[in-house]
């Protein structure tokens, strides 16, 4: 199965983009947003899972992955701008009624595309509408990403390893512990900056579109009650549907692509 990859400019900055090929989905595109510090790979998966079914593209943000960086070599470190440029990608490829889906940044930031902009469908997997009132503060931690006595990828070698859930396959292991190993500290602080500010609460009432949440329960960084504040909070959304994965952490992209796949497809099904 071809995973194809290519660039297009969005907002002028060279953005690189993959797609799985699928079957035109009538429900719409699945738009893929990755972790912190990472890039489109960890979707590949899920792509291969959905070749026949669904068509999906995912993208690298702006310093990413094969993505340019902003102007200044910088990424982007304030949450509506980083919206902004996601709602900017999807027009740019003429992608009609989007399914956006992401995992950490990722899985916050679909709250507030979803309550600015008309997404068919949204999935958020490991992520909340609230970091900041949530006690997550990387404070020094982001500060240091980018000094240059600082090995992004050495100080946060245990920190992402401790995400992974107890039943992460080997291969999804050293994958995601790669991605460790490729992180760029500037790219990161720009993803922490957003994470460690985020507050989208008061405006989840704006969500109508149907939302299915996603939690890996090995997951420490992000516990069940976060996501029981955000469904309390969608209450004009036409439908959500919670679904807890024993076993799974993090970054359940790509530790359970299968187990995924199957939760989105019986959710779009469902529509």
């Amino acid at each position: 199965m071809a995973i194809t990859g290519g660039y297009i400019s969005v907002q002028g900055i060279k953005t690189y983009y993959e797609t799985n090929n699928g079957p035109h989905n009538p429900k719409g595109t699945i738009v893929c947003l990755h972790t912190a510090g990472r890039e489109s790979r960890q979707y590949h998966g899920m792509m291969e899972l959905f070749a026949d079914k669904y068509n999906m593209v995912a993208f690298d943000m702006p310093a990413h992955g094969k993505s340019w960086p902003l102007p200044g070599n910088v990424g982007i470190s304030d949450y509506k701008a980083y919206g902004k440029f996601v709602w900017d990608f999807i027009q740019a490829m003429k992608i009609d009624d989007p399914i956006i889906i992401g995992c950490s940044v990722g899985g916050n930031m679909v709250y507030h595309i979803a309550e600015t902009y008309p997404v068919k469908a949204m999935v958020s997997m490991q992520g909340s509408p609230c970091i900041k009132a949530m006690g997550t503060a990387y404070g020094t931690t982001v500060d240091l990403l980018d000094n240059p006595y600082v090995s992004c990828q050495h100080s946060h070698w245990d920190f992402s390893e401790s995400l992974c859930g107890t039943k992460c396959p080997p291969e999804a292991h050293d994958f995601i512990m790669w991605g460790v190993c490729q992180e760029c500290g500037r790219a990161k602080k720009s993803d922490l900056s957003i994470y460690n500010n985020y507050d989208v609460t008061a405006e989840l009432g704006q969500i109508t579109c149907p939302c299915l949440l996603i939690r890996g329960e090995d997951d420490w960084n992000v516990p069940e009650h976060y996501y029981h504040t955000a469904i309390e909070g969608m209450t004009n959304a036409q439908r959500v549907v919670f679904e807890k994965v024993p076993g799974y952490g993090h970054f359940i992209i790509v530790e359970a692509p299968e187990v995924v796949c199957g939760l989105i497809d019986q959710f779009l099904q469902a529509e």
